[in-house]
């Protein structure tokens, strides 16, 4: 309640912007007002010098305080008008002395109001004058409502005493007196309430404003510019000519080992640590553009010169931090060629040649060059163009034969891919799956393959040829994306393919993080009847964890096993024959990929490692070229797959 009063009679505090909100509503009132003032003036003026000087004396009695009044305010009006209009062509609030000039005026047209009204009364006039001078003062200028009752209670008093002391004044005349009084107040206050509301509003708008900018050019975690932000103002940099652009660089700043300090520390204190870390990065390119481009990334902009010494200056901060997890910084370096360069693409330059350094521990900064820049082609040509490759049949399936080492027959094939490109040949699918891996688009390969897979499977068992199982290639983004269980139900049921002829590889880098899903999901497969490989056991450092939490029907020990199998084959025989030993004891059947050579395929047959995969029994092959070689009989199929003699025809 007190509160309301108070904001109701303007005692209450506000803020600045309202404030200053009433002094250009103000300010912009004078100017009107001082018009208004000056043409009143102008015409009472010539109306005064046109009355003859019996007429003056006889009506008002003091024809030189007429003049002293009207000349008095003229020019008051006057100076009004050229503080209003200094106001507005600074900018800036009022000085204390301008709002003294403006109280000046609101006491001189009281003053003025007065006299004229008094002098009208005297001579049996309406008293109208003073309540036009008090809709002037109180009403078009907008003051606060004690004020207005103020500057009305002393000036309607004043007239009042006044006229009562030269006649004393009726009681309707008093009333109508009143209510005039009451009324203008009352107008004024409606007046100041009005403002106030269309200010605070204009207040909220304008906080409103200032957020969502602040939203759209500021990081909200650091308070350092974002990409919005670095974007625009690298473009205006570069059109404005003041740079030359070859002087200039963009840098990409990755911190290392930042995942590792969240996990240790917990978010709150990653999130602390960016943010100090922004700073100090504003602190030491402070005359640079920079932002942050999410998570632990920052992107600069900034002179060539010195951006090394500077990047050293920031290591050095970044070593004293004293956490028990290292911290350091990599960093990519892109030259822009001129200045109508695309922001977005020299951001992922020197992004890319960050990136290109990840795993080298060795090295702390590269400059994006020539042979990046032939690499960094071949990922964008491959992101822009597999959809078109995909439509257009350019992904082809190639089967790498898998053999019994019992008897060095075909058992089964792995699935792989090739792209047959009509610019660049053909792409191996180490070129081409790290780069669609990292853009989430794997998934695209991996269902066609599917699908091609069990096409083929069908053909060869309704043209009785051998068919033997097919093992696919899934990644962690397989089953992120899709439901792989349903599409393996889907092309299994479409084409009338059994289950136990698609064997399901998933790799042991993809067994890592949250697992309780795709656990989940892999149970469901075996389950349905589907056979699991853990592909490319020994490559990472969970695969003990891995065998004690999933349960696979065949173990793929990678090839690099054997990749020092003829430079030291003691200690390459000792771990085979173990991990082989592992695989037994799980009741896991064991599979060796890269074999080359007969003397490797025997030694692992004699370890008791199942099935043999590698260039000693084929590449891999369009399914024409590997019936060729079947009919030929350089590939021997099992008899168990064997549905009908092969003929060929």
């Amino acid at each position: 309640m007190r509160y309301r009063f108070e904001r109701w009679l303007g005692l209450d505090a506000t803020s600045p912007y309202v404030g200053h909100y009433f002094e250009a509503s103000n300010a912009r009132a004078s100017i009107y007002m001082s018009l208004i003032v000056m043409l009143i003036e102008i015409w009472m003026i010539v109306d005064l010098a046109r009355t003859k000087s019996s007429e003056v004396i006889t009506t008002a009695g003091y024809p030189i305080l007429n003049w002293f009044f009207y000349i008095l305010l003229f020019a008051s009006a006057i100076v009004v008008l050229f503080n209003a209009d200094k106001y507005f062509l600074n900018g800036e609030k009022y000085a204390p002395f301008g709002k003294i000039i403006l109280g000046l005026f609101v006491f001189i047209c009281s003053a003025f109001g007065i006299y004229t009204a008094y002098c009208n009364f005297m001579n049996g006039e309406q008293i109208l004058s003073f309540f036009v001078m008090e809709l002037l003062v109180v009403c078009l200028l907008a003051w606060k409502p004690y004020i207005s009752f103020f500057i009305l209670l002393l000036s309607s008093s004043t007239l009042y005493l006044l006229m009562d002391y030269y006649s004393p004044i009726s009681a309707k005349m008093s009333a109508y007196y009143m209510i005039m009084t009451i009324a203008i107040f009352f107008t004024s206050f409606s007046t100041f309430s009005q403002k106030r509301a269309e200010a605070e509003k204009d207040e909220r708008l304008e906080s409103t404003y200032t957020q969502l900018t602040n939203i759209a050019t500021v990081d909200e975690l650091t308070g350092i510019p974002n990409m919005n932000y670095f974007r625009e103002n690298v473009r205006t940099i570069l059109d404005s000519g003041r740079r030359n652009p070859k002087k200039m660089i963009f840098l990409f700043l990755d911190v290392e080992n930042f995942k590792a300090l969240n996990e240790k520390y917990g978010f709150e204190s990653g999130n602390a640590f960016l943010a100090k870390f922004g700073n100090q990065i504003s602190e030491i390119f402070n005359d640079s553009l920079l932002a942050r481009q999410g998570d632990d990334h920052f992107v600069i902009f900034t002179d060539r010169s010195t951006f090394m010494d500077r990047l050293s200056k920031l290591r050095s901060i970044l070593y004293d931090y004293h956490t028990e997890t290292l911290i350091g910084i990599k960093a990519g370096g892109y030259v822009p060629e001129d200045s109508s360069c695309d922001v977005n693409l020299a951001i992922d330059r020197a992004r890319y040649a960050c990136s290109s350094i990840k795993k080298h521990y060795d090295q702390d900064y590269r400059e994006y060059d020539s042979a990046l820049n032939s690499e960094f082609e071949m990922r964008q040509y491959i992101v822009n163009n597999i959809d078109a490759a995909l439509d257009k049949g350019e992904i082809k399936v190639y089967y790498q034969p898998v053999m019994w080492s019992r008897n060095y027959k075909l058992c089964g094939y792995e699935a792989l891919t090739k792209w047959e490109d009509p610019k660049y040949g053909l792409l191996q699918p180490g070129v081409y799956i790290p780069v669609l891996e990292e853009y989430r688009q794997v998934h695209k390969i991996d269902m066609i393959v599917c699908e091609t897979v069990c096409r083929d499977i069908r053909t060869l068992m309704d043209k009785h040829r051998p068919a033997v199982p097919v093992s696919l290639n899934f990644s962690r983004l397989d089953f992120e994306l899709t439901d792989v269980t349903d599409i393996l139900e889907t092309f299994t049921q479409k084409y009338n393919v059994p289950r136990s002829f698609l064997h399901v590889e998933v790799t042991e880098s993809a067994l890592s993080g949250e697992l309780t899903e795709l656990k989940a999901e892999l149970d469901e497969m075996k389950e349905l009847g589907y056979p699991l490989w853990l592909d490319d056991f020994g490559s990472g450092y969970s695969s003990l964890n891995v065998l004690k939490d999933f349960s696979f029907d065949v173990m793929k020990i990678d090839m690099k096993f054997l990749s020092s199998f003829d430079q030291n084959p003691e200690k390459s025989k000792l771990v085979l024959r173990n991990v082989c030993a592992l695989s037994n004891d799980l009741g896991m059947r064991s599979l060796c990929e890269g074999v080359e050579t007969r003397e490797q395929a025997d030694y692992l047959k004699s370890i008791g490692c199942e099935r043999l995969q590698g260039y000693y029994f084929g590449k891999a092959m369009v399914l024409d070229d590997i019936m060729v070689k079947i009919k030929a009989g350089t590939i021997p199929v099992s008899e168990e797959f064997i549905v009908k003699a092969f003929s060929g025809t």
